[in-house]
């Protein structure tokens, strides 16, 4: 039987256990230890991932539920066991509602039913994992192909998307939110309900000029127009509630906790709300976004949660800008298009502020070789 290539992390400060179970299962799984919790939180920051993490519950300085709680925190894809020598009901709630535990053994086990946990929170890692890759690669990259194609006949809005989720990513990085894939789905989905709206009054809206009462209403009916779009989409449910609550009243939420799916709608939707209210004061990306343009977000701490307003301008400090004025042939997806691009009949192809995709660079190319555009374009390059 071949070993499995994922790792698993053994945390007990009893040393001669160690070296037993080292012994034990040295031709079975790729099994690494640690004497204490410690060692066990540096072992997974620093050498992770590990697809099991199995820990006694009895150790001095942190037992095995902060350490579980802790590793969660860290690597919260990762399978956990405990091993406890005192297993009582206490325990058990502690380690499943603390460290969401996968099995709770008693010790001595039996080294078949350790083995057999092993495998089977393996097992558990792969599932997990694929789901994650299938949600983040296959789901996401569908949707990237598919806004990409809206975005040909509804440039303005889609440019407004991609500059929008660049703000969230960094935003949901620098606060170390877990699914990040979800508040990006939710970012660059959030303005889909505008494909329901004139031309015009999304031309206004870039602009930045004033609304008719009439046409107020009806732009901010297009978070809920775009969420019921996705409703009943599977995997979509909270990407839906995100894009519905981006225009709620502001709500503060317990960050470095768990958080219900109810919770995520909610936070998504307030990030969106700050990465939006951003991208109107900025009005496009250029090479000189700074601290100043996050300054009216700070004054207004009852419409914008203020850790929220932090982590955006966090996410802007230290990011320097490479503009370029370059041929279409030239242009790499990543590049930001620093310009209105228009057609030779005046008509808008790619907006200012667009991420350039492979899927818009071929467009670009097709419309030079049809001799639709031409000429050499102004980009913007993050370094």
């Amino acid at each position: 039987m071949s070993i499995p290539p994922e790792r698993v992390l053994l945390v007990d400060d009893d040393r001669n256990l160690l070296a037993s179970f080292k012994r034990q299962f040295h031709n079975q799984l790729n099994l690494i230890t640690a004497a204490s919790g410690e060692d066990g939180i540096q072992a997974i920051a620093h050498d992770g991932p590990f697809a099991v993490v199995i820990s006694d519950m009895q150790m001095p300085n942190m037992d095995g539920v902060e350490f579980l709680t802790r590793a969660r925190s860290i690597s919260p894809n990762t399978v956990r066991i405990m091993l406890t020598g005192n297993a009582n009901l206490g325990v058990a709630t502690q380690a499943i509602n603390n460290g969401n535990v996968f099995r709770l053994l008693n010790k001595p086990v039996p080294k078949s039913e350790l083995y057999e946990a092993l495998i089977d929170g393996i097992q558990r890692y792969r599932l997990v994992t694929a789901e994650k890759e299938l949600l983040n690669k296959t789901l996401k990259g569908t949707v990237n192909l598919l806004t990409d194609m809206l975005g040909l006949m509804n440039p303005v809005s889609h440019a407004r998307s991609s500059r929008i989720k660049r703000y969230v990513s960094g935003m949901v990085r620098q606060l170390g939110l877990e699914d990040v894939w979800s508040y990006e789905l939710a970012a660059m989905l959030s303005q889909l309900g505008c494909i329901t709206l004139a031309p015009e009054l999304l031309e206004k809206v870039a602009a930045g000029k004033a609304l008719s009462e009439s046409e107020q209403a009806q732009f901010d009916r297009h978070p809920q127009i775009g969420a019921r779009f996705l409703k009943h989409i599977p995997r979509l449910g909270v990407v839906s509630c995100m894009i519905e609550q981006q225009n709620a009243h502001t709500v503060q939420l317990q960050l470095g906790t768990e958080l219900t799916a109810g919770e995520k709608g909610i936070l998504g939707g307030q990030i969106l709300k700050v990465a939006i209210a951003f991208d109107g004061l900025v009005n496009g990306i250029t090479g000189e976004v700074a601290e100043d343009a996050v300054a009216p977000l700070r004054r207004d701490p009852r419409l914008y949660d203020p850790a929220l307003v932090q982590a955006l301008a966090a996410s802007l400090g230290g990011r320097k800008f490479k503009v370029s004025r370059l041929p279409i042939d030239a242009l790499k997806p990543g590049m930001i298009l620093n310009q209105d691009l228009l057609t030779h009949s005046g008509t808008l192809l790619v907006a200012k502020g667009q991420e350039l995709s492979p899927a818009i660079m071929q467009h670009l190319l097709s419309s030079e070789e049809n001799g639709v555009i031409s000429g050499v374009l102004q980009v913007v390059t993050i370094i």
